[in-house]
């Protein structure tokens, strides 16, 4: 048997999931999702109104995932075996929508966080001599109308750094660029001090884990339109409600062949206990056999 060099689709989108523990232990069941096969097309979902007990809920919600070859011609001539399937280059894309999401105490006096829609899209194409593909944060994300209780908060989202940065290899040689530090390091968290490391130098440093995944964010501000939550916090992306939990908006992981973008994950923490996201898409293409 011959193996032959080939195009490997690998994407998908997730509209919501997660686990409450407490008070009650509930799965955040999504009763669809988008995924490609290792071949690509498409796939689409579409979740009607849901609730899970009196903790989480959503209005409606969608997802969208699709890989195709770029080259409807090239992609012809390929299953009559005229050219080779390493010549042609494909595109995938991936995108996440969430409408009317509310999660915390539903029924009773506990804060609930309430978000009108979010968005979350990637598109990613073939790698070309690098061997890593260019992965774009599409410029229609959206996070609008988050309020928690009656106290609203405005998300900025800036996601034009990862679509000039599109692979890690660029957000490396970006990182040692002294000029980044002051434009674009808050996106990848250059000078964040870490829990149980040594303070970042003042050139800063990148945060990844052991496996080379590098943590960053698409947002660029967060801040209350008016009064603040009582005892609130604001830190970079991440908001931490008295009561509620920990609130992280616009996260991205960064790898040699993947990325993966989250709108918002919670770390719910008082009457409330679990973990919950909404807004997941993953995309990458790559090479095999």
């Amino acid at each position: 048997m011959e193996y032959r060099r080939r195009q490997i689709f690998s994407a998908h989108a997730s509209a919501f999931g997660g686990h409450i523990i407490r008070p009650k232990d509930i799965v955040l069941e999504a009763p669809s999702a988008s995924a490609l096969t290792v071949v690509g097309g498409r796939s689409v979902a579409r979740i009607p109104a849901t609730q899970f007990g009196d903790f989480f809920k959503i209005k409606s919600a969608s997802t969208f995932a699709e890989g195709l070859f770029d080259d409807r011609k090239a992609f012809l001539a390929l299953t009559h075996h005229e050219v080779e399937e390493q010549t042609l280059t494909a595109t995938t894309q991936v995108r996440a929508e969430v409408n009317g999401l509310v999660v915390g105490d539903l029924v009773g006096d506990e804060p609930r966080l309430t978000i009108r829609k979010l968005r979350a899209a990637l598109t990613g194409t073939t790698p070309l001599g690098s061997g890593q593909p260019s992965i774009r944060v599409d410029k229609d994300v959206v996070i609008e109308g988050v309020t928690i209780d009656k106290y609203r908060l405005i998300v900025e989202l800036q996601p034009t750094t990862f679509q000039r940065l599109d692979t890690q290899a660029k957000l490396l040689v970006a990182a040692d660029d002294p000029a980044f530090l002051t434009s674009g390091g808050d996106a990848v968290f250059l000078h964040t001090p870490v829990a149980g490391h040594p303070a970042p130098p003042k050139t800063g440093r990148l945060i990844e884990s052991s496996s080379g995944t590098i943590y960053a964010t698409i947002v660029k501000s967060i801040k209350w339109d008016g009064k603040p939550f009582p005892k609130s916090e604001i830190d970079g992306n991440l908001v931490i409600v008295p009561e509620l939990g920990r609130i992280y908006f616009g996260e991205l992981l960064i790898s040699a062949h993947s990325r993966s973008l989250t709108m918002v994950r919670l770390e719910l923490g008082s009457h409330t206990g679990g973990r919950a996201a909404a807004g997941g898409v993953e995309d990458n293409v790559m090479w095999g056999y």
